[in-house]
């Protein structure tokens, strides 16, 4: 028996129930969808509302070290050199030296043939010892001739006082005479003593007193210079004896002639000495204090009395012989006072030509020089040939910097060699801008950078000059000297150095680009109960990331490095930690 079958469903095809089971599904789920939009409208708001307000990257104002250091860069130099220059002329025998060769001191450098240093400066030595005798002969002539004229001054001046001693001596003299021959004409003439006869012999007794006392102080200054010019001639007799022990003529005999002056001079005032005592008499030995006192004793007693109590007999022979010895002393003085005159005038004659004597003296000091100048020009024949034979040495460590020579070469005195820049004293030659340069100080500490070695520095030289750079910009140049330079060193290469310019310990610090320059302040950006704000503040130095706050903020304010774009004074804002890692927040809403 046939069995009929149904028909298959094509794959892939859904049933009109399965359609609308399948409807009904996504209406449900679109409802649920709906409603929860609704619902997340609703919540939304409220779920966002802290999100809304703008963030802002903070950090803490702290404590902290701080230094500031200078950035500059130059070039290596050395601090010392020498140039050598030959001090023979003679033929290079060796020459070890090249540019840019490192020595140390006591290498020798050049040396020299010295066989024919004796021929070639035996002639010039014969010409300078000829020079240095002829000169030495016209400075001895020049000296002796100077001595002779200021022996002439001192004795100009000793001979003027002999002749004023003279001239008073003689107008005494001449005054006693007159006196004396006026009293014995009266004594003749009178025949009775009466009390007026009296008192004329007293008047003419106090005047011969008188006369004495002058006499006796005159005999007491000759006899006090007469001590003096001995003392003199004692202390020249010692520096003559000095003298010629040492060989020095031209000073002997000058000293010799001055003490012969002296000598003669206390003759004189011998001779005056002697004539003196023939006119005091009685006197003779009698001070001029003592006869003073007799003249007053003489003075009082006549005028106490008119009653003679003494006479003194001046007439008679004796008188007449006193006459003729003071004319004898009067005739001897003039003679002896027209000597010294003479001498005087001899004496006086050489110092006027002292203005020729000057330019002798100019003269001498010209051949002084010259004389000195020849022998610092030409050394001897041992000096010459012992500095042949050192040759040139290196005076301490360095870099031969020019050396252009060769052995065979003919070297004249005074001939650049060799220059030598010192290894061990260097330092690197910086400029500095005019914003930097009052940063600078002698004696601040640096680090050198020479081709990624580092050394030790301090700041030396400051140039107080400004020059101009390339663009025409005023530029200081400043030394920086290498501490503990090694044998790494190179002479004109480029370094680098960084300045210790400044330091501070335990400061108040922000980060650089937290501070601002305004037009007439410095300030920075802080967050303040959720809003930013701007204060003013007093920076002190600064290093690469960090600047000293001196007045302004506080420990632990919040400080803003940079501002966001679209944010100002004024804004609200929360903070979030800079990107260094600092953590702590402030806020309302942090």
């Amino acid at each position: 028996m046939l069995r009929s079958k149904t028909p298959k469903r094509p794959k892939g095809r859904k049933t009109p129930q399965q359609r609308r089971r399948q409807g009904r599904i996504i209406t449900v789920i679109i409802g649920v969808l709906a409603i929860l939009s609704m619902v997340a409208l609703m919540m939304l708001p409220k779920m966002t509302q802290t999100d809304m307000t703008p963030t802002v990257a903070t950090q803490t104002v702290g404590k902290g070290d701080v230094a500031a250091y200078l950035e500059v860069s130059g070039t290596v130099k050395s601090l010392k050199t020498k140039t050598y220059y030959s001090p023979v002329n003679a033929t290079v025998k060796d020459y070890t030296a090249k540019t840019g060769q490192m020595v140390t001191v006591g290498t020798t450098l050049v040396s020299f043939e010295t066989n024919s240093l004796e021929r070639d400066n035996q002639k010039g030595n014969l010409n300078r010892s000829v020079t240095v005798n002829t000169n030495q002969d016209t400075m001895d002539k020049a000296y002796q001739t100077w001595a002779e004229a200021e022996a002439a001054r001192g004795n100009v001046q000793i001979l003027e006082g002999d002749i004023k001693r003279y001239k008073d001596f003689i107008n005494s003299l001449k005054q006693s005479i007159s006196d004396r021959t006026l009293q014995l004409a009266q004594q003749e003439s009178d025949v009775e003593v009466d009390e007026q006869d009296y008192q004329e012999d007293s008047s003419q007794e106090m005047a011969t007193l008188s006369r004495a006392v002058e006499f006796a102080a005159q005999k007491e200054s000759l006899v006090s210079q007469n001590e003096s010019y001995q003392a003199e001639i004692d202390g020249l007799a010692i520096i003559q004896s000095r003298a010629e022990f040492d060989g020095d003529t031209n000073t002997a005999e000058t000293i010799a002639s001055q003490i012969k002056k002296k000598t003669k001079a206390i003759k004189t005032n011998q001779v005056l000495i002697a004539q003196l005592e023939n006119q005091l008499g009685d006197y003779a030995n009698v001070s001029s204090a003592d006869i003073q006192k007799m003249l007053e004793k003489l003075t009082a007693a006549a005028a106490a009395s008119s009653v003679p109590v003494d006479k003194i007999d001046t007439a008679g022979a004796a008188a007449d012989a006193q006459l003729s010895q003071w004319q004898l002393d009067l005739e001897n003085a003039q003679t002896t006072l027209a000597e010294l005159q003479s001498d005087l005038a001899a004496e006086e004659a050489k110092v006027d030509a002292a203005d020729a004597v000057e330019i002798t003296r100019a003269g001498k000091k010209v051949i002084e020089d010259n004389n000195n100048l020849a022998e610092l020009e030409s050394a001897s024949l041992e000096e010459l040939l012992e500095k042949g034979r050192r040759g040139i040495k290196a005076e301490f460590n360095g870099i031969i910097t020019k050396a252009e020579l060769f052995p065979g070469a003919e070297a004249a005195q005074g001939m650049e060699l060799v220059s030598i820049a010192s290894s061990d004293d260097v330092a690197v030659e910086v400029t500095v801008s005019k914003y930097d340069y009052n940063k600078l100080k002698e004696g601040q500490k640096a680090q050198i950078t020479v081709a990624n070695k580092t050394y030790e520095g301090t700041v030396g030289d400051i140039s107080r000059v400004a020059q101009q750079n390339e663009k025409g910009a005023p530029i200081i140049t400043c030394e920086v000297n290498i501490d503990n330079p090694d044998d790494d060193i190179f002479l004109g290469v480029e370094a680098k150095a960084s300045i210790l310019t400044g330091s501070e310990k335990n400061v108040l610090t922000v980060p650089v680009e937290a501070v601002n320059t305004g037009k007439d302040s410095t300030f920075c950006y802080v967050l303040e109960d959720g809003v930013i704000a701007r204060r003013d503040i007093t920076a002190g130095i600064s290093s690469d990331t960090e600047t000293e706050i001196q007045k302004g903020l506080k420990e632990g304010e919040l400080v803003i490095p940079q501002l966001p774009e679209g944010m100002m004074e004024g804004s609200e804002a929360k903070s979030i930690p800079a990107e260094d890692g600092q953590e702590e927040i402030n806020g309302p809403n942090t």
